[in-house]
């Protein structure tokens, strides 16, 4: 038993000095892409939320994460629907690898449309899977390529319904 502490132990601190991931970018409007100030981002790792900030005026957000967990990164803010992407930092490291990977995510955000069902969007959009030991990310293409013609759907009906919101009050 106390072997097995002792290993857990060695294996922690191999994980805090091993690549970490470092995750930034901006938040969008979907129809101008321009940047959204005060969208607030929850980082959940393993289920449990870990960081609540906002982004400044600019749109910009900056997380590092933790090898050998699940993340989501949930963005949202009154108004528009909530969106999110989930990142899997399990995985071999190096010992005593103190360096970070970065990569850029610019998540765009749309209008709220009463009467429609958006919470498809609940779901992440896009599944990322971070290596530690290479320092590679590679995002799961087979995802995006099942969920992209609902969220396309969904996406041209609210534009569809602002539109005519439009014509209606000009």
């Amino acid at each position: 038993m106390r072997l097995l502490g002792i290993l857990a132990l060695a294996l922690l601190a191999l994980d805090a000095s091993a690549a970490r991931l470092q995750v930034r970018g901006v938040v969008t409007d979907a129809a101008t892409r321009e940047p959204m100030g005060d969208v607030l981002v929850r980082v959940y790792k393993n289920g449990v939320k870990q960081h609540v900030f906002n982004t400044g005026s600019g749109g910009h957000y900056d997380v590092t994460l933790d090898n050998g967990a699940d993340y989501v990164i949930r963005f949202s803010l009154p108004g528009r629907v909530t969106k999110c992407f989930g990142i899997d930092t399990h995985g071999p490291a190096w010992e005593g690898d103190r360096s970070t990977a970065q990569v850029e995510v610019e998540m765009t955000l749309f209008e709220q449309v009463d009467g429609l069902d958006l919470s498809f969007f609940d779901m992440p959009m896009g599944i990322a899977r971070f290596t530690p030991m290479t320092g590679y990310l590679t995002w799961d293409r087979g995802y995006e390529e099942h969920i992209k013609p609902e969220a396309d759907r969904l996406y041209a009906e609210v534009m569809l319904r602002r539109d005519q919101t439009l014509a209606k009050h000009p």
